[in-house]
Parts: structure tokens; sequence; C-alpha cells
């Protein structure tokens, strides 16, 4: 259970550091990156598209990329701005069942911080339980498990 609120603790950390940014930074993203993405930080090898991403500065483009690699089963409902600010809302897939609470909004001056914004909201609600997902994290295999497991086959 500690490990769920330091989770939790660490994500709306993120999101104030998200709030008061003006625009994104490569340390910012590198710690949405630490502490928001399960899946990419789970993955054998690392992403060579997010590198060229954070070289390129195309803060819009990843993180459109990371609600699609973090959260399958959620899209993009509305990305849509006003005089001066970006509101970006993220939901799930198909029919939602409670609304409200399948949804995940932030705004922000910046349109790839309002992206990222809605991205940690959505962590922060699926690591309190009311983001449903049917999606689970990568799990590293053990090669030394994975060799055993095969000479047993071939038995």
């Amino acid at each position: 259970m500690w490990s769920k609120q330091n989770l939790e603790r660490d994500l709306r950390s993120l999101l104030s550091r998200i709030e008061t940014a003006s625009q994104p930074q490569v340390g910012l993203v590198a710690d949405i990156l630490e502490h928001a993405c399960p899946r990419l930080k789970s993955a054998l090898r690392p992403n060579v598209l997010v590198r060229r991403l954070i070289e390129a500065e195309a803060w819009v483009d990843l993180g459109f990329w990371l609600i699609g690699w973090e959260l399958p089963d959620w899209a993009i409902h509305r990305l849509s701005s006003d005089d001066s600010r970006w509101s970006c809302a993220i939901c799930v897939r198909g029919l939602a069942l409670n609304w409200v609470e399948d949804v995940a909004e932030f705004q922000h001056e910046d349109p790839a911080l309002a992206i990222l914004g809605a991205f940690v909201q959505a962590q922060i609600q699926k690591a309190q339980g009311r983001g449903p997902s049917n999606v689970t994290v990568f799990r590293r295999v053990d090669a030394s498990r994975t060799a055993s497991i095969g000479h047993e086959v071939e038995r």
C-alpha cells in the first residue's frame, strides 16, 4: 500500500510542476518519463522514437505518443484553445460508464503541457483505482527462467 501512496504523491508533485512550468523542459519531461511511464520503464530497451522526439523538442508529439503507449485503452477526447489556455481531455475509449471519472482533463497556456498534464492526471486516476483499464504494465522476462522453461519444453 505504501508504494501506491508514494506513486500518487509523486504524480501529484509532477502535476504541480507541470502547472507552474511556462514551457516543457528536458528535466521535467525526464521526470514524467521516470514517474508516470511504467510501461516505458519496463521495456527491455530504450525507445528510439522517444529519444528522437526529446532531441527534436517535439513535446506535443511526445505527449500524444505517451498517451497511446502508456494508456492504450484511452484516447484524446478534446484538445482546444480559448484566448490564452489550452485544454486537453483524454478518456477511456468506448462507452464511458461514469463520464466524470473516466475523463482526465488539464489546462495550461502551453499545448504540450496541457497534453502532458492530462496524461499525468490520467495516471493519478489509475493509481487511485478510478481509471478503468484492462492493460497491465509490461513485465521484464528473467532470461535464466526463460532458458530453463525452454529446456524443459525440449525434453
